[in-house]
């Protein structure tokens, strides 16, 4: 098992390999479905990496520039 310290300083705890996205999952279906990229210990991720160890993880929505930027990006190659 990881701690995973997400936004208010709330530590949880999730099975190694766990990706950003089943977190957003777990924390509800709002957050899983506005959810574009995520930070993990202050870097850019995408939701599809997995967890290997303690950290600090950020889901990051459109509202959020990175967000916004990684939302555009994907959407410029289709």
């Amino acid at each position: 098992m990881i701690q995973v310290k997400l936004k208010g300083d709330v530590i949880k705890e999730y099975e190694i390999g766990t990706t950003a996205l089943d977190v957003a999952k777990s924390l509800g279906m709002g957050l899983y479905k506005a959810a574009c990229v995520c930070r993990i210990d202050g870097t850019v991720c995408d939701l599809r990496t997995p967890l290997t160890q303690d950290c600090t993880l950020e889901i990051l929505t459109f509202d959020d520039p990175d967000g916004k930027y990684a939302f555009r990006h994907t959407a410029s190659q289709i």
